[in-house]
């Protein structure tokens, strides 16, 4: 595990600044004394919740039939369906990013979770495509404030060697969710009214707001400050534990941070942009799928929905050709360096970019795939199984590129991973729309091969980080540099590091 993992990894305290001044708690009120049933619990709640959410945007895909028969709307406007909600989860984060900090993960988990199920209610009750549209988007930007904390309350409850099975199970959801959602819809889709998919949703989610109500607080800061006002209260002294840090402050770094980061960083916008194009090449599928193998095989919605399964395989691959390969080969190589040097020297960043050269090699190759096979004289199951290359490249580049961005910027590491978000779940919301049209007027092959050489670009690119990586860092104001810092320029990059507002769940995503 590099520094810049440990420290975005090891304590909430470290990875969410707090209002108070490293709160040290008692031990019968820290979060990670509690018993290990009591916190494996929470976790659970915390899994459910983010896979509602996170699958929240491809379940929609069995209802748009039967939505845009209903509402008599174009094939793009249906899709807004599924890309607005994304758009909400591209927002949401930099929003709700600093509600933890200001108030705890408590109210925001409860506020979060109850304002997600109502406009999934809205949604399901809907009498137009616009207020349909309006609260799915609504839906998105509320519920994304969950993945700006479930990262930081695992932090909480558990220590790092405790969390190492969470994460994993985790990433695999966070991957996962959205793939498999279209295979349980589509064959609702079939079989029942569109209005009860998106009750399914809701349902689940009221089911979820029962269980969020009673989750205990885990946040150190705001444990520390309740203790504080209580003792107050009871020796009827002053409250003296207010913020020193503006609200303003605080929501103007959650908000602009990573916006600059994207214009002022070559680096960070191509990774990104990238990382973007692949991520939405999944949503793009979600509409390309179905036209594909129900125009060439004659496939039914249920059986079009099966296909998923394939990329939703790759996932579980991607996530152990990570864990058992390319998370060991990274530790190994960190190792050989500090015995040679007796020191704690780190690896470069440009050390992460192999994961991404090689999830760069399966994306295209999915995508080849596809274009040479998916025609009625081979038999489906040989274009389906593309799918499986696709998603072994999607996750691998996801934990990649996750932690190369921390280590990149030691920093400005959530800044970083909020602004990789930011640009996913963009792309998320407009690759659904043009799907269909692209596929219509190119054809199967043509407009597969047009997916399979962009996604190409990865490997190329790659190699040019891995040879220049270092000439690009020394332009940055913010990457780190190679030379080995003073003692006064670490202790200022740690002052740096503590003034940035965190955003949890994205630092999860540092699976070493």
């Amino acid at each position: 595990m590099s520094s810049s993992e440990s420290q975005s990894m090891s304590d909430s305290r470290s990875s969410t600044p707090p209002l108070l001044d490293a709160p040290l708690l008692p031990p019968n009120l820290d979060p990670r004394n509690w018993t290990r049933l009591r916190r494996l619990g929470i976790a659970i709640v915390m899994l459910s919740l983010s896979t509602l959410i996170d699958m929240s945007s491809t379940l929609y895909s069995g209802a748009q039939s039967q939505i845009q028969e209903q509402f008599h709307v174009s094939n793009f406007v249906v899709t807004l369906g599924v890309g607005l909600i994304n758009f909400g989860f591209a927002i949401g984060p930099l929003i709700a990013a600093p509600l933890s900090e200001l108030y705890g993960r408590q109210p925001v988990y409860i506020c979060s979770t109850i304002g997600f199920v109502a406009f999934c209610l809205g949604a399901t009750l809907s009498q137009s495509m616009e207020s349909l549209l309006v609260c799915r988007l609504m839906a998105g930007l509320v519920g994304a404030a969950v993945f700006s904390n479930y990262g930081g309350t695992l932090s909480d409850i558990f220590t790092p060697d405790e969390r190492a099975p969470l994460v994993a199970l985790f990433t695999l959801v966070f991957q996962g969710a959205p793939t498999i959602g279209p295979v349980p819809s589509s064959y609702m889709g079939q079989y029942v009214n569109w209005r009860w998919i998106l009750a399914l949703i809701t349902i689940w989610g009221a089911a979820m707001t029962a269980v969020i109500v009673i989750i205990p607080e885990t946040e150190a800061t705001a444990i520390h400050r309740k203790l504080i006002k209580k003792q107050m209260k009871e020796s009827g002294t002053k409250d003296i534990s207010k913020s020193t840090t503006p609200r303003a402050s605080v929501w103007g770094k959650a908000l602009l941070t990573p916006l600059i980061m994207l214009f002022r960083e070559p680096i960070m916008l191509w990774a990104s942009t990238y990382h973007a194009f692949i991520y939405g090449l999944l949503f793009l599928l979600l509409e390309a799928y179905p036209y594909v193998f129900q125009n060439t095989y004659g496939f039914n919605q249920g059986e079009t929905g099966l296909i998923f399964l394939a990329p939703a395989t790759g996932n579980v691959l991607g996530v152990l050709v990570y864990f058992f390969y390319l998370k060991p080969s990274y530790e190994a190589k960190q190792r050989a360096v500090r015995t040679k040097s007796a020191t704690c020297e780190e690896l470069k960043p440009e050390e992460r970019l192999p994961g991404v050269m090689l999830s760069s090699i399966f994306t295209p190759i999915g995508m080849f795939w596809f274009a040479f096979t998916a025609r009625s004289s081979i038999h489906w199951i040989v274009p389906a199984m593309s799918g499986v290359p696709v998603g072994i490249g999607m996750t691998l580049l996801q934990l990649s590129l996750t932690n190369y961005y921390i280590d990149l910027y030691p920093t400005r590491s959530a800044s970083a991973l909020a602004a990789a978000c930011f640009m996913r779940n963009t792309a998320a919301t407009w690759f659904p729309t043009f799907a269909v049209p692209m596929y219509q007027r190119l054809g199967t092959m043509n407009a597969s091969l047009i997916l399979a050489g962009i996604s190409c670009i990865g490997v190329p690119s790659g190699f040019v980080l891995l040879i220049f990586g270092s000439r690009l860092r020394a332009r940055s104001k913010w990457a780190i540099q190679d030379e080995v810092a003073t003692d006064s320029e670490m202790t200022e990059k740690v002052v740096s590091s503590d003034s940035e507002v965190s955003f949890d769940p994205l630092l999860l995503c540092t699976f070493d």
